[in-house]
């Protein structure tokens, strides 16, 4: 698969817990395991280089990110600030509604989907919401940055696009259900795999229909766009390569199913649950597989001829580096 075995780390994961994330963030990997507690491991050996629970165990965490040198886990209900470098909490923040999704960066400001489908704002340095937009339902899948703009479609199949700059809708819509699968996007449309058995792509700047694919059944693989190409894995067609600005077929992989991780020289790596698979990007054929058991995550950084990080159910992280 032009990979190679780097090296094996080993995050803190308490008893009876499990892996719940682990993102590439710059030169750390950041493990979150189900019992709250954050190990960094760093990307060019392996070494665990600082833990950290900054709650209790029945905390829900609902997403992380990095900015400088400050690492941000977000639960339902608070925003922790940790120094990249040590772990130690250097700052919290409180929200005024419970959180769904993971957050988005907009200056001092991060933007979070709400339980009660609310797409709000919150300003760090007072620690206090500015502004909110409201659906009904609940987010279910994470809110999706379209450009300068946030959309998200809760889980009643409402759209809502809001430019933060303005603090206002830039438009709304909707659909007969909500996403099955984490959204996608480009700087100018927001892709939902739908479980009204529709793919559809959105317009950021006024919420509308710039196409829709109908399909035999609910679509629960998360697309992925790359380079003017939107991948989805649709039960009827298998894994499938759209025109992202026209919705146009450009080819189908049949009986090939799974989520594209990334590329390695010109072949698209597609994880399905069980198989990495590589791809022939130009027309859809299955060009070489190998088996992969027991994985609970698996992530390619950078997209493009990036090393490929894997999780295992056990939460040992692992990475394979370009030959």
């Amino acid at each position: 698969m032009g990979y190679r075995w780097d090296w094996n780390a080993f995050p803190v994961l308490l008893i009876g817990e499990g892996p719940l994330r682990a993102e590439p963030l710059d030169d750390l990997i950041i493990f979150q395991e189900t019992g709250g507690t954050v190990s960094a491991i760093d990307t060019q050996v392996g070494e665990t280089i600082w833990t950290n629970k900054p709650a209790g165990d029945l905390t829900k965490f609902v997403g992380m990110n990095r900015r400088g040198n400050t690492v941000f886990v977000s639960s339902e209900s608070e925003l922790y600030a940790m120094d990249a470098q040590t772990g130690e909490l250097i700052a919290r923040n409180h929200y005024e509604k419970l959180a769904a999704t993971d957050f988005i960066f907009n200056g001092s400001e991060i933007i979070i989907g709400s339980a009660s489908a609310e797409i709000m704002a919150h300003y760090r340095p007072a620690d206090i919401k500015v502004w909110g937009h409201d659906m009904t339902g609940t987010f279910e899948e994470d809110i999706i940055q379209i450009g300068p703009i946030v959309g998200g479609v809760s889980s009643t199949g409402q759209v809502m696009c809001v430019d933060p700059r303005t603090q206002r809708q830039t438009g709304r819509n909707s659909i007969f259900k909500g996403p099955g699968a984490a959204l996608a996007s480009n700087d100018e449309m927001m892709f939902v795999a739908s479980l009204d058995q529709t793919l559809y792509a959105f317009r950021a700047v006024n919420a509308r229909l710039a196409w829709k694919h109908l399909t035999p059944s609910p679509i629960t693989e998360a697309p992925v766009f790359h380079e003017g190409v939107l991948y989805c894995s649709l039960i009827d067609t298998g894994l499938t390569a759209f025109d992202a600005s026209t919705g146009d077929v450009l080819w189908t992989s049949k009986d090939q199913f799974g989520e594209v991780i990334g590329l390695r020289n010109g072949r698209l790596m597609i994880f399905d649950g069980k198989s990495l698979v590589a791809i022939e990007a130009q027309r859809g054929g299955v060009l070489d597989k190998i088996s992969l058991s027991n994985v609970h995550s698996i992530s390619c950084s950078p997209f493009v001829d990036g090393d490929i990080y894997l999780t295992s159910r056990e939460g040992v992280v692992a990475k394979f580096v370009t030959d």
